[in-house]
C-alpha cells in the first residue's frame, strides 16, 4: 500500500466519523501532511475535491507522486479519475481577480450542523463555501440569538444562515451580484423568510461611510486579502486597510457589541493604531476547524469597544 493510500484510509477512517457526529457533509481529508504530496482533499458529500497546490518549476518532480494519489482516491472511493474534481494552484497577482473556470452550473445542498448550503465544485475557483471558516459559522449559533447582524463581504452569508436560524436579523453586503443571489438561495433552502433579511449590492468602504441606520449589535468582516475589483472605488489591501475598515464598522456597532475580523492574509498583524483604541483578542487557534492542519489559514479577532469608567 502506498504512503499516500494509507494516509487517506486513516484520515478517513477518523474524520468520516467525527463528521457524521457533527452532521458535518463536507470536510478537509487531507491537508499536505506528507511534504512529497502538496495536495489539499475536500469532501462534499461523496464528491471528492482535490486542489493541486504544486508549483510548476519547483514541484515538476512530483507527476508520479501525483499519479499515485490519484490512484488512491480511486481505489477508496471506487470511482474514476475524471469523478475527482480538479483545482489547480492560481497565482493571484495585483492585476489578477479570481474568474469563473467553466460555465458548468452544478449546485447541491450539503449539511453543516443545523444548517443547509448550496455549493458548486465545478463553476468556481471557490465552491461557496469556505470550509475553514465552519467554527465561526457555528458560533453564530450562540453569538446572534435574536440580534442584528451585519455581514460584510458576505459571500454566499452562510454566516448569516446560521445566524437567521437562531433569530438574528442579518444585513449582508457584497459586490457581486452572483452571490448575493446565491446568499438567497441558501436563505430559501433553509426555509428562512427573506423579509426579515437584507442583502445589499455595494462597495464595503461606501456603505461603512454612508450608514446612518441601527447599530448592529454584531459584525462579521471577513474581506480578501486583496482585491481590485472594478465595483470598488479603490483597491483593497487588508493589511493597509485594516483600520479603515474596522473603525468603520465600530463606529456602527452597538456600545456592547462585537466584531468578528477575519482574513487570509498570511503573516497579517493587526495595527497598533487598532491596539490601542480597541480592545482586541486573537482567537485564530480556536477559529480553526479539526480537520485542518494548517494553522494559518487565517487570523480571526474579537474585537470590542473598550470600556470607559
Amino acid at each position: 500500500m502506498s504512503e499516500i493510500k494509507n494516509k487517506l484510509l486513516k484520515n478517513l477512517k477518523h474524520k468520516r466519523k467525527w463528521a457524521k457526529r457533527n452532521n458535518f457533509d463536507c470536510f478537509r481529508l487531507y491537508d499536505k501532511e506528507i511534504p512529497q504530496y502538496p495536495y489539499l482533499i475536500d469532501l462534499y458529500r461523496d464528491k471528492v475535491l482535490v486542489y493541486d497546490r504544486r508549483i510548476d518549476k519547483i514541484d515538476s518532480d512530483k507527476t508520479e507522486n501525483y499519479d499515485q494519489m490519484i490512484c488512491a482516491l480511486c481505489e477508496i472511493f471506487e470511482i474514476k479519475s475524471d469523478d475527482i474534481i480538479l483545482k489547480k494552484r492560481i497565482i493571484q497577482t495585483k492585476e489578477q481577480r479570481y474568474e469563473k473556470l467553466d460555465s458548468t452550473r452544478n449546485r447541491f445542498l450539503v449539511n453543516e450542523g443545523s444548517a443547509k448550503s448550496l455549493v458548486n465544485l465545478h463553476d468556481y475557483l471557490d465552491t461557496g463555501l469556505f470550509l475553514d471558516h465552519r467554527p465561526m459559522r457555528l458560533k453564530m449559533s450562540s453569538l446572534a440569538v435574536e440580534k442584528k447582524l451585519l455581514n460584510l463581504f458576505s459571500y454566499t452569508s452562510m454566516v448569516s444562515v446560521h445566524a437567521a436560524l437562531v433569530g438574528a436579523k442579518t444585513v449582508n453586503v457584497d459586490m457581486s451580484n452572483t452571490y448575493l443571489a446565491w446568499s438567497k438561495e441558501n436563505f430559501l433552502a433553509n426555509e428562512i423568510q427573506l423579509s426579515d433579511h437584507e442583502f445589499i449590492r455595494a462597495d464595503v468602504f461606501s456603505y461603512l461611510k454612508e450608514y446612518q441606520g441601527e447599530r448592529f449589535d454584531l459584525i462579521f468582516l471577513d474581506p480578501p486579502t486583496f482585491s481590485n475589483s472594478k465595483k470598488m472605488e479603490n483597491t483593497l489591501d487588508i493589511q493597509r486597510d485594516q483600520v479603515e475598515l474596522v473603525k468603520g464598522c465600530m463606529n456602527i456597532l452597538s456600545e456592547n457589541g462585537l466584531l468578528i475580523f477575519s482574513n487570509n492574509k498570511r503573516g497579517f498583524k493587526i495595527d497598533p493604531e487598532l491596539e490601542e483604541n480597541f480592545q482586541i483578542k486573537d482567537i485564530s487557534p480556536q477559529s480553526i476547524p479539526e480537520d485542518f492542519k494548517d494553522s494559518k489559514i487565517h487570523v480571526c479577532f474579537e474585537i470590542r469597544k473598550k470600556i470607559t469608567p
